[in-house]
């Protein structure tokens, strides 16, 4: 009786103790919002949209990273440059994206390329800016580190002091770039994303095949290479993202990878009701598990110059 007595006591214990498991374990998750300045475009549509963003996240820091052709060579620098730091917070990182756009091949005095693009191999000649369309790493090594070196020089002309993360358009890094970009002081390298997010909808274009024989992002004793497994807001719906949530941080995953969403700034105003849905589903899921979600940045915040005046903005570049 005796034994009976005292496993019916442990029975017990062992009840309650299972109950509180959960609160426990319950941990900080960290997630992260890439926010791309391609280079396109700046309308105030998106613009406004960001601000709807923040406003209803306001406690969520954001990665904003820029193709300076916003400002350099462009006749419109000064009034872009306003506005886009009107529409930055204090809380956010700023850091490079590397895009061969036509101004900063010009700067960096390279020859432009015209093939293969993301979208043809040889057929289709890009006959215009082809920053969009043609991948850096079909550029020389010391032609890629001329353009990095320019691209990053006129960040910090802009008054974007110190930039630590930066991402290559097209989500392949070329070789040695690490290299070029830890003599300039970048810790984080944001180029790559887990391939299955674009795989269905690239899969007829030279893009979705470059991705899949690319290399696994490498880190250097300097440059921490990431891959971002989240979610592509102009690919992925808000239930892949929830989707994506559970598989990443339910089960043990790559250490190199990080919850990050991904989303151009020219399209925030169509992508911001996907967006808005997968952050609401994402914390709901954290909330059930007694987790909290941070959305956080890589690097400490920089905005660079102080928050400019307002004004109205509707142009492309």
């Amino acid at each position: 009786m005796t034994y009976r007595w005292i496993l019916g006591i442990c029975q017990i214990f062992f009840l309650v103790y299972s109950v509180h498991v959960p609160k426990l374990y319950a941990s900080r998750l960290d997630a992260y919002l890439v926010v791309r300045w391609e280079g396109n475009a700046l309308h105030e549509l998106n613009l406004n949209t960001l601000d709807s963003v923040r406003k209803k996240f306001p406690d969520m820091a954001m990665i904003h990273l820029i193709n300076p052709t916003y400002f350099q060579s462009n006749p419109l620098a000064a009034s872009n440059l306003e506005m886009m730091q009107k529409h930055m917070s204090p809380q956010d990182e700023v850091g490079l994206l590397l895009v061969p756009s036509s101004n900063l091949i010009k700067a960096a005095d390279v020859i432009p390329i015209k093939k293969p693009t993301y979208w043809s191999y040889s057929e289709e000649l890009c006959t215009t800016d082809c920053g969009q369309q043609i991948p850096v790493n079909v550029y020389s090594r010391i032609d890629v580190a001329k353009i990095f070196w320019t691209a990053h020089t006129a960040l910090k002309d802009a008054g974007f002091s110190n930039p630590t993360s930066f991402a290559v358009q097209g989500w392949i890094s070329p070789a040695g770039l690490s290299d070029v970009a830890q003599g300039l002081g970048y810790t984080n390298d944001l180029t790559a994303i887990d391939a299955k997010l674009v795989r269905e909808q690239l899969q007829e274009y030279p893009l979705g095949e470059w991705l899949k024989s690319a290399p696994a992002p490498a880190s250097t004793r300097s440059v921490a290479a990431w891959t971002q497994v989240g979610g592509m807001m102009e690919f992925n719906s808000d239930e892949e993202v929830v989707a994506r949530y559970e598989q990443f941080y339910m089960k043990d995953h790559d250490p190199q990878a990080i919850f990050a969403l991904n989303i151009s700034q020219e399209n925030l105003f169509l992508g911001r009701l996907r967006l808005e849905r997968a952050v609401d589903g994402l914390r709901a899921k954290a909330k059930l598990s007694g987790d909290e979600l941070v959305f956080k940045t890589m690097s400490p915040a920089k905005t660079g110059r102080p928050i400019a005046k307002k004004g109205g903005i509707s142009r492309k570049l």
